[in-house]
């Protein structure tokens, strides 16, 4: 295993780290306290320590299989989870408001079975996200530099979205570092979308922010397990076998060469793929044999 600083923090976390959305249920996969265990007991054998997870994953739900996962490792890992949703009338919806972070906050340590959460990140999910966030800034920073001094958080960081908007999220990045002690910030970065380099990266390598990479497989196209679903985009797809035919290797797979390109930018700390079995995991970590430096 590698390991690289996360930036401000001084952290060190894994190259390779996991993203659990998966574990709470969206993708149409439901996992047992069973499947979660050997999961997260085949990444310490791999030597890896960093798990991304949010409040909104089916509403506490993969916090709530990590927490009982890890309930006597809790030292082993470095757990960053999300703020910015709340359940209203059954349904998870925004949530920016000072007194609804101080309560999801709470319900994120119970479900995660600790004391801290070592990055606690503001979600910026979609359109609109961003300016509920930055009008309700000065209450956030107030609790979050309470969390911090109680002990409750280690960092803050910021998770920007599908990047859709990349103009909108330099410039919630920006507000996010007027208005925010920040530390980290996660932002979609791969072979496809690399648009980060333009306005995130920069920023973050500036402010000496800790970046996650996520999304590195683009949503499945950049592996080779991708089945097209009915909505699927046939200029991506085209994009992929051009990649194939004139940047890999034969012989390579296309998730590993997909995450160890992310990683050859030695700006990046960790890159958190999905995980759904522990294949996925070895799979993950290989990526590491085809780190080549940008650079």
């Amino acid at each position: 295993m590698q390991y690289r600083i996360l930036g401000k923090t001084n952290l060190s976390v894994s190259a390779i780290g996991i993203e659990t959305h998966q574990w709470s249920g969206r993708g149409g996969l439901f996992f047992s306290e069973e499947e979660v265990g050997e999961m997260l007991s085949r990444a310490e054998e791999l030597c890896i320590n960093f798990i991304d997870t949010g409040e909104c994953y089916l509403y506490h739900a993969a916090e709530r299989l990590i927490g009982s996962a890890l309930v006597k490792k809790r030292h082993k890992f470095i757990i960053a989870t999300k703020f910015g949703h709340t359940v209203r009338e059954g349904e998870v919806v925004g949530g920016w408001e000072g007194d609804i972070i101080e309560k999801e906050l709470d319900a994120s340590l119970k479900a995660l079975r600790t004391d801290y959460i070592d990055v606690y990140q503001a979600h910026i999910n979609a359109p609109g996200d961003g300016q509920s966030f930055l009008s309700h800034a000065g209450e956030i920073r107030d609790v979050l530099e309470a969390a911090l001094g109680a002990g409750k958080i280690r960092f803050v960081g910021i998770c920007l979205g599908d990047n859709v908007l990349m103009d909108e999220d330099g410039k919630i990045l920006s507000g996010a570092l007027a208005a925010l002690p920040l530390a980290t910030v996660q932002t979609v970065y791969n072979r496809i979308n690399a648009e980060a380099e333009k306005n995130i990266i920069p920023v973050a390598m500036k402010e000496n922010l800790g970046i996650i990479a996520r999304i590195p497989l683009a949503k499945g196209y950049l592996s080779s397990r991708f089945r097209p679903p009915e909505d699927y985009d046939e200029k991506r797809l085209a994009v992929v076998e051009k990649i194939k035919q004139e940047e890999m290797p034969q012989g390579v797979d296309l998730a590993e060469w997909a995450i160890g390109w992310c990683l050859r930018r030695e700006e990046i700390a960790t890159v958190v793929p999905g995980c759904s079995a522990t294949a996925h995991l070895d799979s993950s970590v290989k990526a590491l044999e085809y780190i080549k430096p940008s650079r």
